[in-house]
């Protein structure tokens, strides 16, 4: 979000900027500049979306895969990063309900570590996945 100010503030300044050289500032000009703006901030927010919501995704899919187990409703939670910012190590904590022997389970799994390695996402030792599941 603070990148979306920021840019705003820029182009802000650039208009004022131009405004003062040219003297002069029409309404062609004061819309596009708010389409600008408008347009990167939901290009801005549907990337965000689209980033949150990128583990959440590639933890269920790998889930259902190894353990033969449909996830219902997940939600995550990104643990670190939230003091120490890192491009390549990231701790999730996942919570999920899952439909086993046709029961419901509330399942949470913490510490969950992905680990970035090129363009790669590889989980660590998800065979070994530490879950804590109780009957719903």
């Amino acid at each position: 979000m603070q990148i979306i100010i920021a840019i705003t503030i820029l182009i802000i300044a650039t208009t004022l900027i131009l405004y003062k050289v040219n003297s002069q500032f029409e309404k062609r000009e004061f819309i596009i500049l708010l389409l600008i703006i408008i347009i990167s901030t939901v290009a801005f927010i549907v990337y965000e979306k689209n980033q949150e919501n990128f583990f959440p995704k590639m933890f269920k899919e790998k889930y259902e895969k190894e353990k033969n187990v449909s996830i219902e409703g997940l939600t995550a939670e990104l643990l670190n990063n939230k003091v120490v910012s890192s491009k390549t190590k990231f701790i999730y904590k996942f919570t999920y309900l899952i439909k086993k022997n046709d029961k419901e389970f509330l399942c949470v799994a913490s510490n969950v570590e992905i680990d970035k390695i090129e363009n790669n996402f590889v989980f660590k030792d998800f065979s070994n996945l530490k879950e804590e599941c109780t009957l719903k």
